[in-house]
């Protein structure tokens, strides 16, 4: 299997059509249908299926997809490190995260000054997803929003972060100086699922629990992201731990009853061997300790 075999497959997967397919690649009809038939054979499932009138991706070919778009994101990450060695730089630091990108642009924007040579690649997923990502080395720095118990890992806590209310900034709460937790009890509720972050959810339940009153949930976003972009919209309010720089539209306000404070922490591997992690460590520590001084936020 050769990586034109890949990007023949994305090309028709996404077009679903040889002929815009085939328009799109450079090539000719045929020899695009004769590289699909070649891959097929290779892999030993039907990846389509085709009539005069329509193309369609088989299960098999559903679950190929993903792996293609993987494939194809390794590769170019390979090629970035490549070049960045190539030319001096020193590499690339991948970090998961689970809160918004956000909440790291003021020290990435400082490290980035002082380390011009250093690539930086994102990834927002779960702390549980943060963890095996670790562990199989896709990542090298995990920034969590809970707690870990692993023997491969190292963990530190960054800072204390305590659950704000996101309003929409034309919401009647958004202009009070206090707010309490009954002032949200007739609100519509967005927030991300148990499966995206367990302690989140636990935490965000143990309030309203506390509080004698069922939060009304009718939207929920696998990202925090998502969930700011849907408050932005109007469509409801939000709790958020997330120290973050506020998004357009967006106001953050203190619930003055909410002691619960989540703990955020940094992740990495025990075993690693990277110079660019060794580096980044002690700068991140002491960005962290000055910008917070590790006191609850």
């Amino acid at each position: 299997m050769e990586l034109r075999h890949i990007r023949y497959f994305l090309a028709l997967a996404e077009e679903l059509n040889f002929g815009r397919a085939a328009e799109r690649l450079h090539i000719a009809q045929p020899p695009l249908s004769r590289q699909i038939q070649e891959l097929e054979e290779e892999i030993g499932a039907q990846l389509f299926y085709r009539t005069k009138r329509y193309v369609e991706l088989t299960n098999a070919g559903k679950v190929f997809l993903n792996k293609a778009y993987q494939i194809l994101d390794q590769v170019e990450q390979a090629c970035v490190i490549t070049r960045l060695s190539s030319t001096g730089m020193e590499g690339e630091l991948r970090m998961g995260f689970t809160g918004t990108v956000q909440d790291l642009i003021p020290f990435v924007q400082k490290y980035l000054e002082l380390h011009p040579q250093v690539g930086f690649a994102f990834h927002q997923l779960s702390t549980a997803d943060i963890v095996k990502a670790l562990n199989e080395k896709r990542i090298d720095i995990g920034i969590v929003s809970a707690p870990i118990n692993s023997s491969k890992l190292h963990v530190r806590p960054i800072k204390k972060v305590r659950f704000k209310a996101a309003l929409p900034e034309n919401h009647p709460l958004a202009n009070k100086q206090s707010i309490y937790i009954r002032d949200l009890a007739d609100e519509t509720f967005i927030m991300t699922p148990k499966s995206a972050g367990v302690l989140y959810y636990d935490t965000f339940m143990s309030i309203f629990q506390r509080a004698g009153f069922a939060p009304n949930i009718k939207i929920q976003a696998n990202d925090l992201q998502t969930v700011l972009a849907l408050v932005a919209a109007g469509m409801g309010v939000a709790l958020t731990p997330s120290p973050m720089i506020p998004a357009d539209r967006v106001i953050l306000r203190k619930v003055e009853d909410i002691n619960v404070a989540v703990e955020a922490s940094i992740a990495w591997r025990k075993d690693h061997n990277s110079e660019i992690v060794d580096k980044f460590l002690p700068f991140f520590f002491e960005f962290y300790h000055n910008e917070f001084q590790f006191k609850d936020n």
